[in-house]
C-alpha cells in the first residue's frame, strides 16, 4: 500500500513542479543525486542501528568488493530511467505516463523468461497482448470541437512514447536484476545491500551534475532553484526508492506490478481534480484494458480451474456419504510427486487441463460402489 501510495504521488509531485513554460526550474540532475543521497543517508543509518546488534562480518559475502560491483549495472539503469521521468512528464501528463509505464509488464514478463527461465502460462501470454493492445489504443488520436465549431485534432507525443517505452524496458530489467541481487544473499541485510546499490547511484548521478551543471556548482549554488516542491519530489523519489527495494526483498517483481495498477488508477483519479485532464474514450478503454490485463496476469492458479457442474457436485456429495467410496477415493489419489508430473499442483498451468483426476475418481466411485 506504502509503495503504491509513492508510485502514485511521484508523477503528480513532477507534474506539479513544473514551471508555466513546461520545464523545470531547478537542476534534474541534481534532483535525482540528492534523491540517491537521501536514500543512502537513510540506509546508512538503518545500518548501523541494525550494527548494533550484530557483527560487521556477518554482513559482508565472502567475495564483498564482487558483490559491491554487482551493483553497479542497476546503479547505471536506475540513474538513467530515473532521469528519463522528468522528461517524460515534460510530454504527457501523469494518468497518460501511468499507463504506458503498464509496458514494464510485458517486459517483465519477457525478461523472467529470458534470464530467470520462469514459465509463462498461456492465460498470462494472452495478458500481456491485452496490455499491448491496451497501451496501443491509448496513442490513438482524439479530436474536440472549440470555440466556433473547429475541430482540432490531438494525439499524444511521439517522444514521450518512445521515452515512456524506453523507461518500462530499463526498469524492468533493473527490477529483475536486483530481486536477483537482494535475494542472492537472503540472509543479508537489506539496509547494507542498499548502501551498495545507492552508492553507485550517487556516484552515477554526481558526474551527471558535474556534466550538466558545472556553471551552477562553480557559481551561486546548484541549490538555489530548488522550491518546496522541488524539495518534495526529491523526497518522494527517495522512500519511493526504498520501499520498491523493499518489495523486491521480501516479496517480488509481480506485487510490485499489482502497486503501479493501483498507482495508475490513484494518479487518474487526482488527476481529474490537480490538471483538469479529461479522459478521453481512448483513455478510458486504454485504463480498463491495461488493469485487466495486469490482474489476470497475475491471477492464482486455482482461480482458473474449472468449476464442477451440477451433476459432478451431487455425485461427489453422494460419494462423500459412503464411507466406503470415502476410502477407496483415498486409496487411488496420487502422492504429491505424481500429482506434480501429471500437472495437479498446477504444472500444467492456470488453464486447468488435467485438473480433474481426483473428480473422475470420485464419480467413478459413486457409479460403482465396491460390493459389500
Amino acid at each position: 500500500a506504502t509503495a503504491a501510495l509513492l508510485m502514485s504521488l511521484q508523477p503528480i509531485l513532477v507534474s506539479l513542479s513544473k514551471n508555466e513554460a513546461g520545464g523545470f526550474d531547478y537542476s534534474v540532475p541534481a534532483s535525482t543525486m540528492l534523491s540517491e543521497l537521501l536514500k543512502l543517508l537513510l540506509s546508512s543509518g538503518l545500518l548501523l542501528r541494525q550494527m548494533a546488534t550484530c557483527a560487521p562480518s556477518e554482513l559482508l559475502s565472502e567475495q564483498p568488493w564482487a558483490e559491491m560491483l554487482s551493483y553497479s549495472l542497476p546503479g547505471l539503469i536506475y540513474f538513467v530511467n530515473n532521469n528519463c521521468l522528468f522528461f517524460i512528464l515534460q510530454e504527457v501528463d501523469p494518468t497518460t505516463f501511468q499507463l504506458l509505464s503498464q509496458m514494464k509488464t510485458l517486459f517483465t514478463g519477457l525478461l523472467f523468461r529470458l534470464f530467470l527461465r520462469r514459465r509463462l502460462s498461456a492465460v498470462q501470454y494472452l495478458a500481456l497482448v491485452t496490455l499491448a493492445c491496451g497501451t496501443a489504443v491509448s496513442q490513438l488520436p482524439t479530436y474536440r470541437t472549440e470555440a466556433g465549431g473547429t475541430l482540432v485534432h490531438k494525439s499524444s507525443s511521439s517522444l514521450g512514447f518512445l521515452l515512456t517505452l524506453l523507461s518500462s524496458s530499463l526498469s524492468a530489467l533493473g527490477g529483475v536484476y536486483s530481486e536477483k541481487l537482494l535475494k542472492g544473499r537472503a540472509s543479508a541485510s537489506i539496509h547494507w545491500q542498499n548502501v551498495q546499490l545507492y552508492l553507485w547511484g550517487v556516484a552515477f548521478n554526481a558526474i551527471g551534475v558535474y556534466t550538466k551543471d558545472r556553471q551552477a556548482l562553480l557559481g551561486p549554488g546548484i541549490l538555489q532553484a530548488f522550491h518546496a516542491r522541488a524539495w518534495a519530489v526529491v523526497l518522494c523519489n527517495a522512500l519511493n526508492g526504498l520501499a520498491i527495494s523493499a518489495v523486491l526483498k521480501y516479496a517480488d517483481n509481480i506485487a510490485r506490478v499489482y502497486a503501479h495498477a493501483i498507482a495508475m488508477m490513484v494518479t487518474m483519479l487526482a488527476s481529474l481534480r490537480l490538471f483538469d485532464v479529461p479522459i478521453s474514450p481512448q483513455l478510458a478503454l486504454a485504463l480498463v484494458l491495461v488493469a485487466a490485463s495486469t490482474l489476470q496476469y497475475n491471477l492464482p492458479p486455482e482461480w482458473l480451474r474449472p468449476l464442477p457442474t451440477e451433476e459432478e457436485e451431487e455425485e461427489l456429495r453422494g460419494a462423500s456419504n459412503d464411507p466406503e467410496a470415502t476410502k477407496l477415493i483415498s486409496s487411488d489419489e496420487p502422492n504429491d510427486d505424481s500429482a506434480r508430473g501429471s500437472g495437479l499442483d498446477g504444472g500444467v498451468g492456470p488453464l486447468g487441463h488435467g485438473l480433474g483426476s481426483s473428480a473422475a475418481s470420485t464419480q467413478a466411485a459413486a457409479r460403482n460402489p465396491p460390493k459389500r
